[in-house]
């Protein structure tokens, strides 16, 4: 039987790592975690899975990918929330899945929790960003590369103004997709809030296809603490990063394949390449990958034969 969300099953760890993952997402949750213990040698704390809907075959696989790996399956509170919000939502139900990352907001146990999406792919160490007090480390959206705030009723793009009212706005947004938490930020209370905040009502107004990052940014606001887009490199606004900030894809210590082709799709990569020029960084996931393959053909011996 699984353990449950708020309880770490061996010990209490410096540094929880935590990512949410589907069948369909699987070769991206392995390259994520895969990357990030390549970088991070010495990690001793948990790897937390928060799983729907996964084999017990694709489990097992994910328990050799760490010596302490705690899947979670997403718990039935935020399934009944999500299905009352799709049943009056019907247009978000293909993009019901991200609102399992609300999970890892529910962690506790840990001094730190770094949330993951199942689409990074670490190229260097973070570990720096362990070290400090901040309540929440992330990293500016598309409207903060932009130089824009969001309207807090629809979440789509605006431009400043003078004398806007402070409550209609969403300054310092930030992608939901690398967040470094304190345990001060986490828990039961967190998560029941942002439970109650994924209603048909919530969502009534919301002119985004965005999930997750608007309960957070809405449950964040004025608490984060932006930092350098290395850490979250957002291939889609690759140009405004490097307008903005100077880095390019060989700069990002972390790359975020938030593009409709993820690289392990190959059909519907092929589909969306045909419409634009290929995504810088795809054949450094395929590296990664590649290199996930070798290392868990190593510890598993016959599993792949």
């Amino acid at each position: 039987m699984e353990t449950t969300a708020t309880t770490p099953s061996r010990r209490t760890s410096a540094l929880c790592l935590a990512t949410a993952t589907t069948a369909d997402f699987l070769p991206g949750t392995i390259v994520t975690i895969g990357s990030f213990l390549k970088h991070h040698p010495g990690f001793d704390g948990e790897v937390v899975i928060i799983e729907d809907g996964l084999c017990e075959e694709h489990r097992e696989l994910l328990r050799t990918l760490h010596g302490c790996v705690r899947l979670v399956p997403v718990s039935s509170e935020l399934q009944a929330r999500i299905a009352h919000l799709t049943a009056a939502r019907p247009d978000i139900q293909d993009r019901a899945a991200r609102f399992f990352a609300i999970e890892a907001l529910r962690l506790t146990g840990y001094r730190k929790v770094l949330f993951c999406d199942s689409d990074l792919l670490f190229r260097a160490p973070v570990e720096g960003l362990f070290d400090t007090d901040e309540a929440l480390l992330c990293c500016g959206d598309r409207a903060v590369l932009e130089d824009k705030h969001r309207d807090a009723a629809t979440f789509l793009r605006m431009q400043p103004e003078s004398g806007e009212d402070a409550a209609a706005v969403l300054e310092r947004t930030f992608n939901s997709g690398f967040l470094v938490m304190d345990a001060g930020v986490v828990g039961e209370r967190t998560y029941g809030k942002l439970l109650a905040m994924l209603t048909p009502e919530m969502w009534r107004g919301i002119g985004t296809p965005h999930t997750a990052q608007v309960l957070l940014n809405r449950y964040f606001a004025g608490r984060q603490t932006l930092i350098s887009s290395t850490y979250n490199y957002l291939l889609a606004s690759a140009p405004a990063i490097r307008s903005r900030e100077g880095l390019g894809v060989a700069d990002a210590k972390v790359l975020h394949f938030n593009v409709p082709g993820k690289p392990w799709m190959p059909l519907r990569l092929l589909r969306w390449t045909c419409d634009v020029k290929p995504v810088p960084g795809m054949l450094l996931w395929w590296e990664a990958w590649a290199d996930c393959l070798s290392t868990l053909h190593l510890s598993t011996g016959d599993f792949f034969r």
